[in-house]
Formats: C-alpha cells, structure tokens, sequence
C-alpha cells in the first residue's frame, strides 16, 4: 500500500448535504467551491478545508473536515461558527454547551460514516443526528467530493498543448 508524503493542494470541492426532521425533508443544499486539500503523514489524517458561503447560511465561518485511518472523522468551523463535532459510526456522544440563553445538552448520533482518498482526492460521507435536550432536532447527510488541483511543480514542468515551452 503506498503511503503518501504530506501533500498540500489546492481543490475543487462539490458540497451536498441534506437535512430533515419531524418526517419532513428540506431542500438540499448542493455547492461547489474552491478549498485545500492536505495530508499529514506524521498524523495520518486527510484534511479537506473550505470557506462558507450565503449559499450554506454561515458565511465567514471556515470548515475543515479531517478524515482518520480508524474511520472517525472530525468537522470543525471557526470563525461565525465556532463549532467541533466527532463522528464514529454508532457513536453516541453527549456533552454539555453553555450559551448565553443557558445550558444545552446536545447530543450527537452518528448513523453513516465513510470516505477514501488519494494524492487526487476521493469522497467522504456522514449521516447524523442531533438531538437538543433529550430531543431529536434534525438529522443530516453531508457528502463531500473533493478534485486536488495538479501539484504546483507539476504545472511549471510541462509541455502546454501549443507545443511551446512554458515559462514563469
């Protein structure tokens, strides 16, 4: 199996995520953008980052999703948002949040959780569900497929289709 060094590109990122509660399914959200795409080999850990938009409702929030070797994966917003939330597939996590309306018991159930990638990059999968004091408030599917753009030294190095030599 071959180990990838880090790897630190730039990607194109298609967003789906879908949400529904009290046996009613909204609208989907599906985006594309322009994010990172990393690997640190001393962590194992794939990272896929991006910024969000009016399009998701958060915008000046940044989202890294990180995927680990034993199947959890973590998603973190900061900014707007400050947010960390840990997904193990069957995983129940329960913890308390202090607001400026009060204590809130949230409550993380994790259904779906799967992704692969490489040096090109690959897709990640998450179902969820919420739960506010001992209440279910809305369950989530998010699908992320990421495209990392040619490595920086790969694109000075070649030939461009006009048969010219390419030049910075």
């Amino acid at each position: 199996m071959l180990i990838p060094a880090d790897i630190d590109r730039d990607a194109v990122i298609y967003v789906e995520s879908s949400q529904w509660a009290d046996g009613e399914q909204y609208d989907p959200v599906r985006l594309m953008t322009h994010g990172h795409f990393s690997y640190e080999q001393e962590q194992d850990v794939w990272n896929v980052s991006y910024d969000e938009s009016d399009a998701t409702g958060m915008r000046g929030t940044h989202t890294r999703v990180s995927l680990y070797p034993n199947g959890r994966i973590v998603l973190s917003r900061t900014g707007e948002i400050e947010m960390e939330l840990e997904f193990i597939k069957g995983g129940q996590r329960v913890e308390q949040k202090y607001t400026p309306f009060g204590t809130m018991r949230l409550s993380v159930l994790t259904h779906e959780v799967k992704g692969s990638f490489t040096e090109e990059g690959g897709a990640l999968e998450i179902g969820y569900s919420l739960g506010f004091d001992n209440r279910h408030a809305i369950s989530t599917n998010l699908q992320l497929e990421v495209t990392a753009n040619q490595p920086t030294e790969y694109l000075e190095h070649r030939t461009p289709l006009s048969g010219g030599k390419h030049t910075n």
